[in-house]
């Protein structure tokens, strides 16, 4: 009995002390050459371990920056994106001219655009993805990350313009016709060159019509036909407007 007591202390003792041991004797270097093994594997739990041991242990290692980088990539790979944009904002807070800050800076946007939920959620992961990446298009313009920054920026928007248009419809469906009205004119203000300002115009034009605003509704009818005359919503109203 004594015996698988003891060496159930034993196993007990190697879990708890297994993340340590197991770069016992390592240096920095070696350790961060295992990390981008299970890095570039897939392994990313076993990377994180290998990196937050030269964080915690070897800070002052001139490659202490690289392991910053590499974790904050390592959680994003597993869709842990807090803790990535926390890695991230880490690196910047403390190495804000860097060379390698346009990568950290490109990690935050990415990781707020993917805590982007959706569209029937609320959005201020979104809103805040188009702000810091719009940042990062202005902070470090002429770098392939502002490019890649600028795209993301413009995906977000181009969420937040759908959820808008989607609102209106909802209140159009259900004969909410003012506050229709209210959402597509905010999306055609504020989204005028996304697809979603054609379709936009077409529901102002049917909410004004069923309301008895036909003044308001020709003047969406003309604004539609002739600012996107190709879209299909204007080849849809042009199709169907003359029944209405």
């Amino acid at each position: 009995m004594l015996r698988f007591l003891l060496l159930g202390f034993a196993l007990a003792s190697l879990a708890c002390g297994g993340g340590a041991n197991l770069y016992q004797g390592m240096d920095p270097l070696s350790i961060y050459q295992v990390a981008s093994e299970e890095y570039e594997t897939g392994e990313y739990d076993n990377a994180i371990q290998a990196l937050d041991r030269i964080l915690l242990s070897y800070g002052n290692w001139e490659g202490a920056l690289g392991a910053r980088l590499l974790l904050g990539h390592a959680y994003y790979e597993k869709a842990d994106y807090l803790s990535a944009q926390s890695e991230y904002n880490r690196f910047l807070d403390r190495h804000a001219s860097h060379e390698d800050a346009p990568i950290a800076a490109l990690g935050v946007c990415r990781a707020l655009s993917a805590l982007s939920p959706d569209l029937q959620r609320d959005q201020t992961y979104t809103n805040e993805a188009i702000t810091i990446c719009r940042n990062v298009v202005i902070d470090y313009a002429g770098t392939t990350q502002s490019v890649d920054a600028a795209e993301i920026a413009n995906q977000m928007r181009m969420k937040l313009a759908e959820k808008e248009l989607r609102t209106a419809d909802f209140y159009l469906n259900r004969k909410l016709y003012d506050s229709a009205i209210l959402y597509y004119e905010f999306v055609i203000s504020f989204y005028s060159d996304t697809e979603f300002a054609p379709w936009a115009l077409i529901g102002l034009y049917q909410s004004n019509l069923a309301i008895g605003y036909d003044d308001l509704a020709e003047e969406a009818k003309e604004r539609l036909l002739r600012e996107y005359p190709e879209s299909e919503a204007a080849i849809e109203l042009g199709t169907h407007g003359s029944e209405s």
